[in-house]
């Protein structure tokens, strides 16, 4: 490995904004690679996958790397669809900065908030890439001007696109600007860098800006401090702008995340390779890691082993013996190490609210019956892989169901089954994940003591909870009643007696109380609690009954003020709740929130009604809610804790299925 600096980076983007092509561009660029890949022609390194190559979209992040001008830079290029926005969450917190890529022609699209709202929450860095000026129509101006409203963002452009008529364009290096200077793109970069540098803002006034090369210092220096963003115009299929983005991001960024002594990394990515096994991505922020390491996992809360550890090189999975400081790299451990864990004793918090969460769920079936345990099996590996998919394998009713973003990502699974492991799986249409909540306050008792040897008593006060409080649990009874090692089985066991409520759903805004109880010296053992809580908890909701909550969308539209009524009409039909809309020259803006039921195909109309000239963007705004009716309630999967003597049997191994409900 290069002693050089190190600086990770990743390509965010709307879908078809190029993002891939930009990906092979800047390796083309820096002598990474011989020849420039083709999405079209599938040959893109980064998209590896025969799904991807058919289909001429990412689907998974892929990291490649390379050397710029004094920097080793390591690039994740990442999925353009809102569908697999999971493999973008999971990248974000590995980032030094980002270059986020819109579409000339398509401008600011739905997923481009979303990916910024991301970005801006975490603080990260980044340089936008105008890709496709070279299209026929484009106007930098008009695009620059609809960046900085749609983002709320100061813009300053560090290069400049003028249309050389059809499909061509010419770059204008920055210290070249000075005679394009009344453009409303300079004009606006100036005035943005006027704001924010008040000796230059002097200067502005009394017209004294002679110097191009001066002012983009100043400029520099604002973006650095992420006063300003960088905008850069270009096209990754003409190789225009290329050279520009390379030089910005290696000399205005640098890694953001301390670098400790000791051995620590984080996981954002799990593979199965048919020849190497499981693979574990990582990104490195400690000292030296070498194989047959021992390195404490956080999420397992145990020490773990490295056997090998690896790197992907333009497609390839080369062996190494150590990895540096700051270094992307693979491990493979016979623990199962998971995505999102941090190995090493420091502290690596990630917590953000993710770009895309999964409300819909879809039950998967073989279409051979035959092949009902080997599909089971690679599912298992699918959510190893994602896991986000939160796969539960119901063995008792034989049902396999997994939580999904979107359709497109029910048809790469059904892909991904029957080429990686020859299954021909379908799909049931895919339906809404409601929750629980506690109507009111209610006791659950439970007396554990029968077939000895056990012993759990308790008793249990559920209440609801506020809402978006998630669980809340204490305990008010005494160590001398139930010692602190049997209430910490309690505990343990409250998130998964709260998978399936007495409507069949996951129960949340919930506080939890443990008001009484009793521990036998002789008999009790810890997984008497274990097996006695789900049965206290669920006869108190039992007792207290349940509400329904739906999931809500938060809506955004943009469209012309001639479509103001159409739209309006749509959504009150859907019974939307409707902000009062704004107004600016030609166009509206409307904001409000939607349930997920009624506003699932919603984009699709919306496009007719649009003519695909207006923008809608939907977002997960929490839970509401609703009216209960027979089709939203579904059956208890597996053995219900109110079912007493069938739940202690199963507990017990009298049903050796293993369920997986309580994982």
């Amino acid at each position: 490995m290069s002693k050089k600096e190190i600086l990770t980076i990743g390509i965010l983007a709307h879908v078809d904004a190029g993002k891939t092509s930009l990906t092979e561009s800047l390796l083309f660029r820096a002598g990474a690679t011989k020849a420039r890949g083709s999405v079209d022609k599938g040959s893109a390194i980064t998209d590896s996958l025969t799904i991807e190559k058919n289909r001429g979209i990412s689907i998974k992040t892929a990291t490649v790397d390379f050397e710029w001008k004094g920097k080793h830079i390591f690039l994740v290029d990442t999925p353009g669809h809102i569908d697999f926005a999971a493999e973008v969450d999971r990248v974000l917190g590995i980032l030094d900065m980002i270059i986020l890529v819109v579409s000339a022609k398509d401008g600011v699209q739905a997923h481009t908030l979303n990916l910024w709202s991301g970005i801006r929450e975490r603080n990260l860095p980044v340089l936008f890439f105008v890709n496709k000026t070279d299209l026929s129509g484009v106007d930098p101006d008009l695009l620059f001007s609809d960046l900085e409203k749609d983002l709320d963002t100061k813009l300053f452009a560090l290069n400049y696109a003028v249309s050389n008529g059809g499909d061509t364009a010419e770059i204008i290096s920055f210290k070249d600007i000075k005679p394009f200077v009344s453009t409303p793109v300079i004009e606006r970069s100036f005035e943005n860098l006027a704001e924010c540098d008040e000796a230059f803002l002097q200067d502005y006034l009394e017209d004294k800006i002679n110097d191009t090369g001066a002012v983009l210092k100043k400029a520099e220096k604002q973006i650095q401090a992420q006063k300003l963003v960088g905008v850069i115009f270009g096209s990754a299929k003409l190789d225009l702008g290329i050279e520009d983005l390379l030089d910005k991001v290696a000399g205005l960024f640098q890694a953001r995340r301390e670098l400790f002594h000791t051995p620590s990394a984080r996981v954002f990515k799990v593979e199965l390779d048919p020849k190497l096994g499981r693979l574990i991505h990582i990104r490195s922020y400690g000292s030296k890691l070498q194989s047959k390491d021992v390195i404490w996992s956080q999420f397992l809360q145990d020490s773990v082993k490295i056997n090998q550890i690896y790197q992907r090189s333009m497609g390839n999975v080369v062996q190494k013996g150590e990895l540096a400081a700051g270094e992307l790299g693979i491990i493979t451990s016979s623990h199962l190490i998971q995505v999102g864990d941090v190995l090493g004793p420091e502290s690596l918090p990630d917590e953000f609210d993710k770009i895309g969460e999964a409300v819909l769920s879809v039950q998967a079936i073989p279409v051979e019956e035959k092949d009902h345990q080997k599909l089971g099996e690679a599912l298992e590996i699918l959510y190893m892989e994602d896991p986000q998919l939160d796969f539960v394998w119901y063995k008792e009713e034989h049902e396999f169901h997994l939580k999904i973003l979107g359709p497109i990502q029910t048809e790469v699974l059904q892909d991904s089954l029957a080429s990686r492991f020859g299954l021909a799986v379908t799909f049931l249409p895919p339906k809404i994940i409601y929750k629980e909540t506690p109507k009111t306050a209610a006791k659950g008792f439970v007396k554990y003591w029968m077939p000895k040897p056990c012993w759990a008593i308790m008793t249990f006060l559920v209440e609801p909870g506020s809402a978006g409080s998630g669980i809340n649990f204490i305990s008010k009874v005494r160590t001398s009643d139930i010692s602190v090692k049997y209430q910490n089985e309690v505990k343990r066991a409250i998130p998964w007696s709260l998978k399936q409520g007495i409507k069949g759903w996951e129960v949340t805004d919930i506080k939890i109380t443990l008001l009484e109880g009793e521990a036998h010296t002789m008999h009790s053992n810890p997984g008497d609690f274990l097996l006695a809580t789900p049965m206290g908890i669920m006869r108190g909701l039992e007792l207290a009954d349940t509400d329904l909550l739906e999931p809500m969308y938060s809506f955004q539209i943009k469209a012309n003020q001639s479509l103001l009524g159409a739209i309006s009409s749509d959504l009150n039909q859907m019974k939307a709740q409707i902000n009062a809309p704004l107004f600016q020259d030609e166009n509206f803006t409307l904001s409000g929130r939607i349930s997920v039921e009624k506003a699932m195909d919603y984009p699709i109309k919306f496009n007719a009604t649009t003519s695909g000239k207006g923008r809608l963007k939907l977002s997960i705004d929490g839970y509401e809610k609703t009216r209960v009716s027979d089709e939203k309630i579904r059956p208890f999967k597996g053995v219900s804790p109110l079912d007493e003597a069938q739940w202690i049997l199963h507990k017990r191994g009298a049903f050796k299925a293993d369920e997986q409900i309580g994982k």
